[in-house]
């Protein structure tokens, strides 16, 4: 008996999760539209608002994106004053990566609206699903959860 309905055939876990992701990734774009943030610019800024900074591999690793690509990102960052680079006091081969306050006020002012877009991309869930599908989430990567 051949699945007519859509809800009768079942989805590959690797569709569902991409679907989920672009999901919540289009709230966040819209609430930085205007901002002259990307996605990935965005996450790298809220990634830095907590740390006294990280080499790029960190931030690489912790974004998902390539070197080059990050090199590219921290550049534009760098130009519009909302990061800055700094040698690494204790191991002069590493270049750390941080905020200017004028990244942090940027931040400061997007991340509520950012949270509030993620919230309402997973709104179909119960505060205890959101919390489990972190969990999983997180248990399925090996990275901690944020919230």
């Amino acid at each position: 008996m051949a699945a007519t309905d859509e809800e009768d055939v079942a989805v590959a876990p690797s569709l569902l999760l991409d679907r989920a992701a672009v999901q919540v990734s289009s709230a966040v774009q819209k609430v930085l539209r205007g901002s002259g943030l990307t996605l990935d610019r965005w996450r790298i800024l809220d990634l830095l608002a907590d740390r006294e900074g990280m080499t790029m591999s960190e931030i690489a690793s912790a974004v998902v994106v390539t070197g080059p690509t990050l090199t590219r990102i921290v550049d534009d960052l760098a130009t519009k004053a909302l990061v800055h680079r700094e040698v690494d006091a204790h191991d002069r081969r590493r270049v750390l990566v941080h905020l200017t306050p004028r990244g942090q006020r940027l931040r400061r002012s997007l991340q509520p609206a950012v949270a509030e877009a993620e919230a309402a991309a997973l709104s179909a869930l119960t505060d205890d699903q959101r919390s489990t599908l972190s969990a999983l989430l997180s248990r399925l990567t090996g990275t901690p959860a944020t919230g």
